[in-house]
């Protein structure tokens, strides 16, 4: 039996070896979670986050993009698509911002809007009717105190609150009169609220030829939408005394469905009825400023009023009567009250559908 042995100087550099290849292991494993990579500050931006748990603790999740969205809203987003290095981002505890200190100021002042007093937050009563004449104007003009708008057939004015009660009460017993299903909603501070309601309608659109079915053609069917959604953003101002809120409208109403005869290029040749809607559609987008101790009316015009007609018989297969209607939306702050229940929507006999919130049109 024959024995053999490592030299000493052998032993020592596999030991060295050893040693080092550990070492490299744990800085690689220290620096992977110390270490970050150098941002560029060419405007002397800085990082830093922000506690936004007590507002999502009241709003729900996914609710930071409400403050995500403000924010480019308020300080414009070209402020974040620029020359020098900037982001913004929001998870379920906190908001993180890479800017200048004048923006992290401006930043830091519209988070502790949504976050301050968030275990009570202000709440407000929102209402869509539609009128059938302009004329409940000139009685309302006397207390009713206007304010700009930018898009043009908007108006808008304040109303003291001891008068807007009679002023609605006034609207609503109005023999002209409609209202959006849903009645009234409820809006917490910083949370959108959306009124809407949409219908589909299916119609032939086109002809597809397949060899594979019996007749060697199929019809091409597609979907077409009607209604009305109006979002709205209410946030109150650091003292209390102001509220700021976006208000986006969108309508879609089919005037009519306008049909043309093709000929089926296959088979006996028969004659198929195409139709193609004809669509009136109105997009809104406004942002407004107003005392905390005034309600809020806005009237967007005369426009589309694709809405059921309320204690009227309707088939399920018909679409509504085309009208137009002097559309008014009504924001009232209920400041500091307990949280009151929604109206619960009544049942449509028509088949009107849950739409989408349309927080992403007309970013300003």
């Amino acid at each position: 039996m024959r024995c053999f042995s490592v030299p000493d100087g052998a032993r020592i550099t596999h030991r060295l070896m050893v040693v080092f290849c550990i070492g490299w292991l744990l800085l690689a494993n220290w620096i992977s979670q110390h270490a970050y990579c150098q941002l560029s500050s060419t405007a002397g931006q800085v990082w830093k986050t922000y506690d936004v748990e007590p507002f999502l603790q009241v709003a729900g999740a996914g609710s930071e993009e409400h403050i995500v969205h403000w924010i480019l809203q308020q300080t414009g987003y070209e402020q974040w698509h620029g020359k020098h290095a900037a982001s913004l981002s929001a998870d379920k505890t906190k908001l993180s911002c890479y800017h200048t200190p004048d923006m992290q100021e401006k930043v830091a002042a519209i988070v502790k809007r949504f976050t301050a007093d968030g275990a009570l937050p202000h709440r407000f009563q929102i209402r869509v009717i539609g009128i059938g004449s302009v004329r409940w104007r000139q009685q309302a003009s006397e207390t009713m105190t206007a304010m700009p708008t930018a898009t043009a057939g908007v108006q808008a004015w304040v109303v003291p609150r001891e008068n807007s009660a009679e002023l609605l009460n006034r609207l609503l017993s109005r023999s002209d009169v409609e209202e959006l299903p849903v009645g009234p909603v409820f809006a917490a501070n910083g949370v959108p609220a959306t009124l809407s309601g949409v219908r589909e309608r299916t119609y032939i659109q086109d002809i597809t030829i397949n060899p594979a079915l019996p007749n060697g053609w199929q019809p091409l069917s597609a979907t077409c939408r009607e209604g009305l959604s109006v979002d709205v953003q209410p946030l109150v101002s650091l003292n209390g005394e102001l509220v700021d809120a976006v208000l986006r409208c969108r309508i879609d109403q089919i005037e009519r469905m306008a049909s043309v005869s093709v000929a089926v290029p296959v088979g006996d040749r028969p004659d198929v009825k195409l139709e193609v809607p004809q669509i009136s559609a109105v997009r809104i987008g406004e942002r407004f400023r107003w005392p905390v101790s005034r309600t809020l009316v806005v009237g967007l015009g005369l426009v589309p009023w694709p809405v059921p007609g309320q204690n009227k018989a309707a088939s399920a297969g018909l679409f509504t009567e085309i009208k137009r209607s002097d559309a008014i939306v009504v924001i009232e702050p209920r400041l500091r009250n307990g949280k009151p229940e929604q109206s619960a929507s009544p049942q449509s006999d028509i088949g009107w559908i849950q739409s989408r919130p349309y927080s992403s049109f007309f970013r300003q």
